[in-house]
């Protein structure tokens, strides 16, 4: 997967970093009118990451990998911990109505767990 890759520490701090990035790429990528929902649920998916990784005591980096390769844009959020902190529905629903196509994974090849957003492109099928 080709794209833009950050690594921050799972502090609050980063998250808004983390916004910046993706919605600079979604920018480029021609997605202008999609991007206040990018942000948000960029945010909300950075936040539940660096929340896992406290509840976890994982120091571990954030990864924010944003494919804009096309057509759309996919933006993943992995983190490193090992262990669940409990039900998150209310984050998780608000990603869900944010983006076209969520997908949430754990132990996927990856120690922790990856929320995987997907826009699609004007006139896609959702």
């Amino acid at each position: 997967m080709a794209g833009v890759e950050l690594r921050f520490p799972p502090a609050a701090e980063y998250v808004r970093t983390a916004r910046l990035v993706a919605v600079a790429v979604a920018r480029r990528a021609g997605l202008t009118e999609h991007l206040e929902e990018l942000r948000l649920a960029v945010g909300e998916a950075c936040a539940r990451a660096v929340r896992r990784c406290a509840a976890a005591h994982c120091d571990d980096p954030v990864v924010l990998h944003v494919d804009d390769t096309g057509p759309g844009l996919v933006i993943e959020v992995t983190d490193a911990a090992k262990t669940d902190p409990g039900p998150e529905p209310v984050a998780l629903s608000l990603i869900e109505g944010l983006a076209d196509r969520v997908e949430v994974r754990t132990h996927h090849g990856i120690s922790g767990a990856q929320v995987r957003l997907e826009w699609l492109p004007p006139g896609a099928a959702h």
